[in-house]
């Protein structure tokens, strides 16, 4: 009994530190998704404005052959596809769920080259235990919103398009939409496409049309990336905080169990030694 009582005492130990410990990184957590929420929302709302004006505007100069506009790339070269994923764990199932989509969309084509640009560590790993290795592989920021950071991904992703070494760019990132409800999504971020249906808003001298353009385009691909590694920044820190919620509540309820059979042994161990108490007695006296 004894030795069962403190082998019972070592895991309730041991679990209330991994209580304390799942407690305190979803508090850490959360203060870095509330961080994130608000610079989210204002990115949208910016990011909507500015796709607005973006499309106006190539639809006012549909014979403009910006590069990013131009579809007709190299047949050489390979498609880019930019993972955002993390450089930690303990997230619940958001990189597993990233890395399936991902490696669902390279088997339906197959028959395209695709070289991989990865964000984070863990998406670097997975596609490199797979024979995958990533093109060019970034750091994470680790939810610290720098400019600096995303202008680094925006750089090498433009720079290796408009040399011609890929064929276009892809992103697939976790999109956000509640705590409880974000899904990895893949969508083309160059070249941009012509939007339809689109009348013309704007006009603008032959002359201008250019530089207009050249100004107003890298600004819309840039912030539309920046968007969405925000949006899985945020996808990350809300998904680490519900994991460790439940790592949290699961403890607590475990630790309960424990004590409540430490309480039932120790309470048996009583009871025996009072009638052993008992029964000696009442055998002295006989």
């Amino acid at each position: 009994m004894s030795q069962q009582l403190r082998q019972l005492k070592t895991r309730i130990k041991a679990i209330d530190g991994i209580w304390k410990v799942t407690r305190a990184m979803e508090m850490v957590a959360l203060s870095k998704f509330k961080a994130l929420e608000s610079p989210l929302t204002m990115s949208r709302l910016y990011f909507e404005k500015l796709s607005s004006i973006t499309f106006n505007l190539i639809a006012s100069a549909p014979e403009e052959k910006h590069p990013f506009l131009s579809a007709s790339r190299s047949l050489e070269a390979p498609q880019a596809l930019f993972v955002v994923s993390t450089d930690t764990g303990l997230c619940g199932g958001y990189n597993a769920h990233l890395h399936k989509t991902v490696m669902q969309y390279l088997n339906s084509n197959s028959n395209q080259r695709t070289s991989l640009y990865t964000l984070g560590r863990k998406a670097s790993t997975h596609f490199t235990s797979r024979g995958l290795k990533p093109f060019h592989s970034f750091p994470s920021c680790h939810g610290k919103i720098r400019p600096e950071f995303f202008h680094s991904c925006y750089d090498q992703l433009a720079k290796d398009y408009l040399r011609g070494n890929i064929a276009s760019v892809h992103v697939a990132y976790t999109s956000f939409y509640n705590p409880m409800k974000h899904h990895p999504v893949i969508k083309r971020l160059l070249p941009v496409e012509r939007p339809a249906g689109l009348s013309q808003s704007f006009e603008i001298e032959a002359e201008d049309q250019q530089n207009v353009l050249s100004e107003v385009l890298p600004l819309y691909v840039a912030h539309h990336l920046r968007l969405m590694i925000m949006e899985s920044l945020t996808s990350e820190f809300s998904a680490r905080m519900v994991a460790m919620k439940a790592s949290k509540d699961s403890a607590k309820e475990l630790m309960g169990d424990l004590i409540l059979l430490r309480n039932k042994i120790r309470q048996a161990v009583i009871t025996k030694e009072v009638v052993e108490i008992i029964s000696s007695s009442e055998a002295l006296k006989g």
